[in-house]
């Protein structure tokens, strides 16, 4: 099965603004993909994001992100870039999540549910692939 679908946008750097770009998403891809894994996606856009704004950015509103979420070989491909200075993700790209903490989550939940993973050598751009549909 081929899926197209592409969105590209570059937004303030704030949660609000991560929530309001996940819903219109979701919202597009119901209309252009008959099924495809909403729960995974939603969850893998949310934490990526959030990431970027959080943790990247550092809450700073002035600075902002660059999302590019298309399809490729019945995979979503989803690329985020904050404009933070980065980190030393591969002291923590093998980390487990704590469920009691509120952070360091990221990585886990990536590993679980997506078949690739690429950082920058910086540690600002994340590029994510992920099956459009497990059950396929």
């Amino acid at each position: 099965m081929n899926h197209s679908f592409e969105y590209i946008k570059t937004f303030p750097s704030s949660l609000d603004e991560v929530v309001g770009q996940v819903a219109r998403i979701i919202l597009l891809l119901d209309e252009e993909l008959e099924h495809y894994n909403r729960f995974v996606l939603d969850l893998v856009l949310r934490e990526t994001l959030n990431n970027a704004v959080i943790h990247g950015n550092q809450n700073d509103t002035e600075k902002s992100i660059q999302l590019n979420l298309h399809t490729s070989d019945d995979q979503f491909v989803i690329e985020v870039e904050d404009q933070g200075q980065g980190f030393d993700w591969r002291a923590v790209i093998q980390g487990e999540a704590n469920p009691q903490a509120d952070h360091g989550r990221g990585f886990p939940i990536f590993h679980a549910y997506c078949n690739k993973i690429i950082l920058s050598e910086k540690g600002n751009h994340i590029s994510l692939k992920l099956d459009i549909d497990k059950s396929e």
